[in-house]
C-alpha cells in the first residue's frame, strides 16, 4: 500500500509540474497539443506503472528511488533535466508567441 501511495504522488506532482511547464508559458489551457503531449506521456507511463506494481513490486520502488550515485553520471543526469524541462518551456512559449502557425524551419 506504501509503494501504490508513493508512486501515486510521484505521478501526480508529474503531471502537475509538466501542465504548468506547458501551459505557463503558453498562457493558456487551450493548448491542444500540451494536451496531446501529456496523454502520450502520461497514459503508458500510468499502464507500466500499475504493470509493474501487480508484476513487479521490487523492481517498481527501484525505479522510483533511483539515485546516481557516481559523479559523472550526476552531471548527465541533471543536464537532462534541465533540457527535459527546457522542452516543454519552449513548446509553450511557441504556442503563445506564434500559435498555430509555425514557421516553415520549425
Amino acid at each position: 500500500m506504501r509503494l501504490l501511495c508513493k508512486a501515486l504522488v510521484k505521478f501526480i506532482v508529474g503531471l502537475i509540474l509538466v501542465g504548468v511547464l506547458l501551459f505557463l508559458p503558453a498562457g493558456r489551457l487551450g493548448y491542444s497539443n500540451g494536451w496531446l503531449l501529456m496523454g502520450l506521456l502520461f497514459i503508458p507511463m500510468l499502464l507500466l506503472g500499475v504493470v509493474m506494481l501487480l508484476k513487479a513490486p521490487t523492481l517498481l520502488e527501484k525505479r522510483l528511488n533511483a539515485k546516481e550515485r557516481e559523479g559523472a553520471q550526476k552531471g548527465v543526469v541533471a543536464m537532462s533535466g534541465v533540457l527535459f524541462i527546457a522542452g516543454f518551456v519552449v513548446a509553450g512559449l511557441i504556442f503563445a508567441l506564434v500559435g498555430r502557425k509555425f514557421p516553415c524551419g520549425l
